[in-house]
């Protein structure tokens, strides 16, 4: 929902960097395709969101680190992107995704661990 926030209403982006906008709606469309697949197929769903959130983190930070659009200094790309609210949102979004799959993955393989203790059983 973040992404489609930012592709309806980013205007600057759409005009200086064009290419991340498309790229975004890759994103957006990959996300819907794997909010479709949790309920079909769990386990390649899981793997999908977990990578497709890595590499959407990826990719956000290397805008942070080095994107500079034509015509435009890096600084004034960074300082755009870092004061935008939306951004920052679906940035500290994919860690948590990438959190909580991992998590759901890792949890009930821990028998025995202090951690397995957090499982909640369902009867």
């Amino acid at each position: 929902m973040v992404g489609i926030q930012i592709l309806a209403t980013d205007y600057w982006l759409w005009s200086a960097s064009p290419t991340h906008a498309y790229g975004l709606m890759a994103f957006v469309a990959l996300d819907f395709a794997l909010i479709v697949g949790v309920w079909r197929l769990t386990r390649l769903a899981l793997f999908g969101a977990l990578l497709t959130a890595t590499v959407q983190l990826l990719a956000m930070l290397g805008d942070i680190i080095a994107g500079e659009p034509a015509g435009l200094p890096a600084v004034v790309f960074r300082n755009y992107l870092l004061a935008d609210t939306a951004y920052v949102g679906l940035l500290i979004t994919q860690g948590l995704i990438m959190a909580i799959t991992i998590g759901t993955w890792a949890l009930p393989h821990l028998h025995g661990h202090w951690l397995a203790s957090l499982k909640i059983f369902r009867k």
